[in-house]
């Protein structure tokens, strides 16, 4: 019965979990630029906070706020206490209820715009594919560097045919589409530019041929590392079900995603952006101006993106992870594990179990360094990967050779999106394309009393401090703040403690 440090359960989670997402199927994009950035610990969110994805920005009348709304009636004398009363629903009150409704949906998109609006530090990116999430300050969030792009950029010139022009224009419309939204100040309207039927098709036929791959790769890696055998059974017996899944996923995507057509419109606008870009550089700039929205609470500007397919949080499709003493016993004897994590591990990004409460000058932190029994460790939760959509930003823009920084300015001279150096630098070397979620999150630590004593100590006692406990990449509790149109409110993670683990309910963003 060996003994293990933290440390070591989670390099071997951290491997398998990497092997899942990237490694075991040629089905599965592959590129050099990709990694991911691990948040420490995990961001918990709640399913409610991406309601603007599926209902839009437009506020409706919702059971919840009218229950909300209900004043307890007097006590009389005697017998059972009487309902709440509700309010008369006059046509005043519920389009009061709409706009609270409606100012908390802007509230929504602000803060997952504010949230995958930052560009990575990729300068600490040395376990070949993972990192410490890390922002890039120095110059700004995201949409200012692209807009900085754009403003500051030259581009070659050269006068297209006029046919060629509409076609663009066709193409453009074929891809996204300008809505009005109403501006709740001043009930102005302004113009947004959202992904078009086409696009949005094309996002969810994708997001469901990645779910199906990365099924495929879970129940296969299970059973190359498994030293059980139902693993080895379960592929053996379903490998074809699940491959043929993956393939139904691509025909759907094919046939009813618009893939050959999305990637052909794509195709011809970058044939065309290396003629002239002038005029789509300016269709790009208003793109980006048709997507500028004004937070209602804080004023300030920013840019809208959404997630697809938009009802995630409700869907049942989420990918399911297992990790058991047989799975560390195989990781630990590759090479591959060893290789990839043992250098995070010694900095404290995976090494021990750690909480803390917030509170400014009052601010502590305490860690957990016993070891565990192996063979009686477990762990598994439901995990998504979703795209981030962004219709404002062109990466064709990005890419493409035809462009530069204006050599006349002084202040854009020399500038570069990035140099393609090891690790790259540059203005924008990298920018966040999916977020990873977990949901359901089990750990089982068999006899270790002093765990579960410990993540419970200090998730009671952090609760009130704003503070949280967590293993690498993971919210094992504690609270969190979250932004409303009326305020911030503090809410606190869902957590379940027992003699031998903890159970954490509902979501929470894992990385990027």
């Amino acid at each position: 019965m060996a003994e293990v440090l933290p440390s070591q359960l989670m390099n071997s989670v951290m491997g398998k979990f990497y092997d899942i997402l990237t490694n075991g199927d040629e089905t599965v994009p592959q590129s050099e630029d990709n990694f991911f950035s691990w948040a420490t610990p995990g961001i918990p969110v709640d399913a409610t906070e991406f309601d603007f994805l599926t209902q839009g920005l437009t506020g409706v009348v919702k059971k919840e706020a009218i229950a909300e709304m209900a004043t307890p009636a007097a006590a009389g004398g005697g017998g059972e206490a009487p309902a709440p009363t509700t309010p008369e629903l006059t046509p005043a009150l519920l389009e009061q209820i709409r706009a609270t409704d409606t100012a908390q949906l802007y509230q929504e998109a602000e803060n997952f715009a504010r949230l995958v609006d930052f560009v990575p530090d990729v300068a600490s990116k040395t376990n070949d594919g993972f990192a410490r999430l890390a922002v890039m300050n120095n110059e700004g969030g995201l949409s200012d560097i692209y807009r900085y792009t754009l403003r500051m950029s030259q581009v070659a010139e050269t006068e297209l045919p006029q046919e060629i022009k509409d076609k663009i224009e066709k193409f453009r419309q074929l891809l996204t589409v300008t809505t009005k939204k109403k501006n709740l100040i001043d009930d102005s309207e302004v113009e947004v530019s959202e992904p078009s039927p086409l696009t949005r098709t094309y996002n969810e036929k994708l997001a469901a041929y990645e779910d199906a791959a990365l099924q495929y790769n879970s129940r296969r890696i299970d059973a190359l590392t498994a030293s059980e055998s139902s693993a080895v059974h379960y592929w053996a017996q379903n490998a074809n079900i699940l491959r043929n899944r993956v393939k139904a996923a691509m025909a759907d995507w094919v046939s009813g995603g618009y893939k050959n057509d999305y990637e052909q419109i794509a195709a011809f606008i970058d044939q065309v952006m290396q003629r002239d870009m002038s005029l789509l550089k300016q269709e790009y700039r208003d793109d980006l101006e048709k997507a500028r929205l004004t937070g209602l609470a804080s004023g300030s500007d920013f840019f809208y993106s959404s997630l697809v397919p938009g009802n995630f949080a409700q869907s049942s499709g989420w990918t399911r992870f297992n990790f058991s003493s047989s799975s560390f016993d195989s990781q630990t004897n590759t090479e591959y594990s060893t290789k990839q994590w043992q250098a995070s591990a010694s900095g404290g990004f995976l090494g021990i179990f750690s909480g803390g409460g917030g509170g400014g000058a009052s601010e502590s932190r305490s860690e957990y360094h016993s070891k565990f029994k192996s063979d009686r460790f477990s762990l598994s939760f439901e995990i998504a990967q979703l795209p981030i959509v962004r219709p404002w930003m062109k990466e064709a823009f990005l890419l493409s050779k035809s462009w530069r920084f204006d050599q006349n300015n002084p202040e854009a001279k020399g500038e570069m999106i990035s140099d393609g150096g090891a690790p790259p630098k540059g203005k924008m070397p990298a920018y966040p394309t999916s977020i990873i979620f977990i949901r359901n999150l089990l750990l089982d630590f068999g006899e270790a009393n002093g765990f579960s004593d410990y993540v419970a100590e200090n998730s009671s006692s952090n609760a009130s401090a704003g503070g949280s406990v967590s293993w690498g990449p993971f919210s094992l509790g504690g609270s969190y703040s979250r932004s409303k149109a009326s305020g911030s409110t503090q809410q606190h993670q869902g957590v379940k403690t027992s003699s031998q683990g903890i159970a954490v309910e509902g979501m929470q963003i894992a990385g990027m």
